[in-house]
């Protein structure tokens, strides 16, 4: 990790074992990965992104039934959305945006095949017919 100390992993909380960072999924890492990049550039001094990332952590704690590393990454990328506006990169209304777009390409995509953005708009045929488009309904929990 370039740039980046050991102390400086320990400081914002990285999930790591004795070799490195660790991820669940490849986005992870890509997320991760894109702030150092940003950093290296120069875009920005790595104590802005700590003070960032710590308010998100504090504002926004883990979630009932959340994993330690869901609830980093879910920090990580929300602070990552406002430092990156913040920088004058993007804003939030790009950003929801394209969020959108992904979770169309996910629900155009079939099962088991890979998500591409471009599905968003064009989904793939899949045994020659299109995917359904509409989310499988989900009902609340009910309090027993």
């Amino acid at each position: 990790m370039s740039g980046m100390t050991r102390n400086d992993c320990e400081a914002i909380g990285l999930p790591k074992d004795e070799e490195g960072p660790v991820f669940d999924k490849p986005w992870q890492a890509q997320a991760f990965s894109m702030m150092v990049h940003l950093y290296q550039s120069g875009l920005f001094p790595w104590r802005d992104w700590v003070q960032v990332f710590s308010e998100e952590i504090k504002a926004s704690p883990a979630l009932p039934g959340e994993s330690a590393n869901d609830t980093y990454y879910r920090q990580w990328t929300s602070a990552m959305e406002k430092m990156i506006a913040s920088l004058g990169l993007t804003d939030a209304e790009d950003i929801s945006h394209r969020a959108s777009e992904w979770r169309q390409a996910y629900l155009n995509t079939p099962h088991g095949h890979p998500v591409a953005l471009a599905h968003a708009s064009c989904p793939p045929m899949h045994h020659g017919h299109a995917p359904h488009r509409s989310p499988v309904a989900v009902s609340p929990a009910t309090a027993g």
